[in-house]
């Protein structure tokens, strides 16, 4: 999955990689490893991120061939 999006866009809002943890209560660790593509952050986490950056979260369930 490529998370650049949420780099890109909080660069265009401005925001640190530190104000981003502060606004959505994750830690800064975590917001590095997700915006250097080694994160595998829950649901929960990204759903934090995107309210924050004025993100939509889209869930798409992939059919698996047979």
């Amino acid at each position: 999955m490529d998370y650049s999006i949420i780099k890109e866009r909080r660069t265009l809002l401005g925001l640190t990689q530190q104000d981003l943890a502060d606004y959505t209560g994750v830690s800064l660790r975590i917001i590095k490893s997700i915006e250097a593509g080694k994160g595998n952050p829950s649901v929960s986490t990204l759903s934090k991120i995107a309210e924050v950056l004025g993100l939509e979260l889209r869930l798409q369930i992939r059919e698996v061939a047979k």
